[in-house]
């Protein structure tokens, strides 16, 4: 009736929704009553289909990224409105917290804890809802503002598309189960682009055991959705960071604080996440409707204020691994990233907490780095390296999985060097954070659903298990019998039997505890009265004797003995009322007395069959290989416009000087695709507005696919230039200048020389810029502008007769430049060439008279003409004359400078001086004049300070006359 009055929307979708394929019945117990013809030759199915559920899982995942991040984008865009941070979470938690209640209970949570459960009690049954449900709800909370993460859902996604495959192909329960850890492995390889750790996780946590026999389909699924994501998506480590350096080997005991820190954070985070959710599982279950809400109300609450609170937030990790955040805003975060994300999975929302942990590491890392750094500034690195160490402290505290957060934060960052203060903290973490907090979080999740996963699997299959040993139990007695009526009709030589009622197994009653109860004058009553309803908050063996199915057969023999009952009954891990057998020792020594359970019969296929069989599975690769294709055309044609688009408006934003904005527009781009443009742009504006430690990351990734990239080395030469290592710089410059660029490889060339010669000189190494600057004259193009470049260089360095030449040729070429004569000028008096200097001041003056400096170096000029006395063609009496004016003036300076060596010598001088007698020859007295003052002025005390300074007319003319 509800189908009819809701409409026939409701009705097709409960038919979707609850239609079952006729190779499988909805029960998920025992499922594969009816063995598929494929059991035979499951070992070469399972190699294609391994192949199979790694193509598909790296395209969903793809696609599962691809959407939450477009969606989050649009839905709540930084630059959005506030009630936008607000609201989104709310509707998106409330949408979905009806869709799960109502149609998709089973996609709630993180994922991981529910493939543990198919893979060891469900014998890998996943429904195709569930897996439906999951990549849809987790999509809209994700893309919501949910403060979650996409890793755990992509597991569970991945993994019941491995078992809806296996169940379709007909294969056994045993290969069914084991392509779950081949989806999970394939998912995490996707999720974090971290094939090898993907493989770790799923033995390490998914498994339990690092031997387990699924090892090489594990890796081969890792690398086939590895491959896929990378066709799609492109070769990008999801996070950069800066190179690590240990500066001290005292930061090692502040990465152990930061262990131990990691270890109280993560203890806390799950306490507080596994109270909330004991809280909301109390709620009556007609409020589970609306308890995602309480989650997405409280992000909301808390993006209003704190929008960096919203969604996974690996964009703000990154900047707390580059140390581009501030201390107190990373401190601020681990709080309220640690209730949002509490909130949100308790309340039911759907997504996992793989990368809130990984943001919570951060910012702890971050925080406890840069509190160190202000402490010890001279003893510790960046805070960058904190913050990626804390990453994995967290991770190792949380998901407790050591040996995996190592090598996943190691492919994550493709930063090596820092894995030995990885190690302390993540161990010091994973020990602090294991004693505060016994059970790990996902056992502790599935404790608080009822459902107790069996504990050392390994080489379980060799060894007799209850499941093999057990009978249908079919002596009940209904839990309102009288306890006499049941003394009187059952048969009293089996001892023990399950008294049941209407939600399942109460408990096993004994014959001796029926014939009590007769004695004590207890017959009316009824047997729900002598055994209680077991408390599922409280199991143990005393208090209600069983056994799982997946006990070994020692284990039950224990347990018979200890209970002193002859019958046990076997329940189930997920509901320990439902009774799915008996066993008793008969029964344990029937099954050790045939040594094994008889296989399964195998049915022989034809050839015909197989052949049948095989090309459908190559028809379906053929398939993924074309949707694929497609796929990653359509998929990259629509990325690479996108990401053009951001790229061009960094690009307008670099030109107004908006470097900050600009950043953000070039990390878009880039994270869209990763071209190689993008990347460099990305870091030259790094670069541009102080970050030169994440800029070098890029610039190395470049340099390593391309080490020939003339813009990359140019880069890398302004990056270490300003670290202070000029002989590195300079070969990065040389790189750059002979390197390879896509256009204008002559103008590039000359500007990144003249940069080169730039930075030698502001460091100092004038003769390298003097080489530098010969050299680029050798292949000086013909272009007037490069030569109005390089000739005031020339003169700036020391090079007055290049400079004069280039100056020369320039004026020549363009009458009307001023600045070119100036040069002129300049450059000839430098040499000593006055008259053709005053010549060319004279022409810069013409052109533009106001020149102030221009008429101070002429008025210069004109003096040291007039008193230079070797000019040429002066007549004897006048070059006379001027050589008495230069010992005047040389006489008068020392004598501002008493020596007593001098003394006498002056007297000498200036008696001659005042001589009034004419001399016979005025050649032989000028020579006689300006070689006394010649001897005077090298003779005078270099501490006097009356000397004129070096440029001076009288320094000039006696620079002059001592270099003849």
């Amino acid at each position: 009736m509800r189908e009819h009055h809701n409409g026939g929307s409701v009705t097709l979708v409960k038919i979707l929704l609850d239609w079952t394929p006729p190779w499988r019945s909805k029960v998920p117990n025992n499922y594969p009553e009816k063995l598929g013809p494929t059991r035979r030759y499951e070992e070469r199915v399972l190699l294609l289909l391994t192949l199979i559920i790694g193509a598909v899982v790296g395209l969903v995942v793809v696609a599962f990224i691809v959407v939450t991040e477009n969606l989050g984008a649009r839905l709540y865009p930084g630059s959005g409105a506030a009630w936008r941070r607000l609201v989104i979470p709310v509707a998106g938690s409330l949408g979905t917290g009806i869709l799960l209640s109502r149609y998709f209970p089973n996609a709630r949570g993180s994922g991981i804890p529910q493939t543990k459960t198919a893979l060891f009690i469900r014998d890998g049954f996943i429904a195709f809802r569930t897996v439906l449900g999951k990549f849809t709800m987790s999509a809209i909370a994700l893309a919501s503002g949910i403060a979650l993460g996409r890793e755990g859902p992509s597991v569970q996604v991945s993994a019941g598309i491995a078992s809806v495959m296996g169940r379709r192909l007909g294969l056994s329960p045993s290969s069914v189960k084991a392509l779950l850890p081949v989806g999970a492995s394939a998912a995490i390889a996707a999720a974090f682009n971290t094939p090898i750790a993907a493989v770790l996780f799923t033995m390490e946590e998914v498994m339990g055991d690092m031997h387990a026999p699924v090892l090489g389909s594990i890796v081969l699924a890792s690398a086939t959705s590895w491959i896929v994501l990378h066709l799609l998506l492109g070769d990008e480590p999801l996070f950069h960071v800066p190179a690590y350096q240990l500066v001290h080997p005292l930061e090692f005991a502040v990465y152990a604080v930061l262990g131990a820190a990691g270890g109280l954070v993560s203890a806390s985070f799950v306490k507080l996440l596994l109270w909330q959710r004991k809280f909301f599982q109390k709620l009556p279950k007609f409020t589970q409707w609306w308890q995602p809400a309480v989650g997405g109300l409280t992000v909301g609450i808390l993006g209003w204020f704190f929008p960096k609170v919203l969604g996974v937030g690996y964009n703000f990790v990154s900047q707390a691994l580059n140390g581009e955040m501030l201390i107190r805003t990373m401190a601020l975060l681990v709080l309220l990233k640690m209730v949002a994300t509490a909130t949100c999975y308790a309340s039911g929302n759907a997504g996992g907490i793989f990368g809130p942990s990984l943001f919570l590491g951060a910012m702890l890392g971050g925080t406890v780095g840069g509190a160190a750094h202000m402490l010890l500034p001279d003893y510790t690195g960046s805070v960058g390296a904190y913050a990626l160490v804390g990453m994995g402290a967290a991770f190792a505290g949380i998901i407790r999985v050591p040996l995996t957060s190592v090598i996943m934060i190691f492919e994550i960052t493709r930063d090596y060097s820092i894995i030995v203060p990885l190690m302390i903290a993540n161990l010091i973490s994973y020990f602090i954070s294991s004693r505060l907090q016994e059970e790990p979080i996902y056992e502790a999740l599935m404790h608080q659903d009822g459902i107790h996963l069996p504990t050392g699997a390994r080489a379980r299959e060799a060894l007799l298990m209850v499941g093999q040993a057990l009978r249908p139990a079919k002596d009940l007695l209904p839990a309102g019998m009288r306890v006499s009526e049941a003394a009187a009709t059952v048969k009293r030589e089996v001892g023990a039997w399950p008294v049941v009622d209407s939600a399942g197994l109460r408990g096993m009653v004994s014959l001796d505890r029926l014939d009590h109860a007769v004695k004590d004058g207890r017959g009316e009553e009824t047997l729900d009265q002598i055994v209680p309803a077991p408390d599922p908050s409280r199991i143990s063996v005393e208090e209600f004797p069983h056994v799982h199915a997946d006990h070994t057969l020692d284990i039950a023999m224990r347990r018979l003995a200890h209970s002193g009952l002859k019958v046990l009954p076997v329940v189930s891990r997920t509901n320990i009322r439902e009774l799915q057998g008996v066993i008793s020792m008969d029964d344990i020594l029937a099954a050790y007395a045939m040594g094994k359970v008889e296989p399964e019969a195998e049915p022989v296929v034809s050839k015909r069959r197989l052949a049948t069989l095989l090309a459908g599975v190559l028809a379906v690769l053929l398939v993924l290989a074309v949707v694929g294709g497609f796929l990653s055309y359509y998929y990259r044609s629509a990325r690479t416009a996108r990401a053009q688009r951001f790229y061009e408006q960094g690009n307008a934003l670099m030109q107004k000087d908006l470097y900050a904005e600009a950043i953000e527009q070039y990390r878009d781009a880039l994270s869209i695709s990763h071209s190689g443009q993008y990347r460099l742009a990305l870091a030259l504006a790094l670069l541009k507005a102080g970050h030169p430690d994440e800029a070098s990351i890029y610039l190395k990734e470049l340099l390593r696919s391309d080490p020939t990239s003339a813009p990359a080395n140019l880069g890398m030469a302004r990056v270490v230039m300003q670290e202070g290592r000029i002989d590195e710089a300079v070969g990065y410059y040389h790189h750059a200048i002979y390197g390879a660029w896509l256009a204008s490889a002559t103008q590039h060339r000359i500007e990144a020389r003249l940069e080169l010669i730039q930075a030698l000189g502001a460091a100092g190494h004038k003769q390298q810029a003097q080489a530098e600057l010969l050299s680029m004259l050798a292949s000086m193009p013909a272009d007037l502008a490069v030569k109005k470049q390089v000739a005031p260089l020339l003169l700036q360095y020391g090079l007055p007769k290049e400079a004069a030449s280039l100056f020369r040729d320039i004026t020549q070429r363009d009458p009307l430049d001023e600045k070119s004569f100036a040069g002129l000028g300049e450059a000839e008096y430098q040499q000593g060439d006055y008259s053709a200097a005053r010549d060319a001041l004279l022409a810069a003056l013409k052109l533009n008279p106001n020149d102030t400096a221009v008429q101070k170096r002429l008025d210069t000029v004109n003096r040291i003409i007039a008193l230079d006395p070797v000019r040429r063609g002066l007549p004897a009496a006048e070059r006379y004359r001027r050589s008495q004016d230069v010992l005047a003036q040389v006489l008068d300076i020392l004598d501002k400078c008493p020596a007593p060596d001098l003394k006498a010598r002056l007297l000498t001088a200036r008696a001659a001086l005042v001589s009034s007698q004419r001399p016979r020859s005025y050649g032989d007295a000028a020579e006689s004049n300006t070689i006394l003052a010649e001897r005077l002025w090298t003779a005078a005390p270099k501490s006097c300070g009356a000397l004129p300074p070096p440029d001076a007319p009288l320094s000039r003319i006696m620079a002059r006359l001592m270099a003849r």
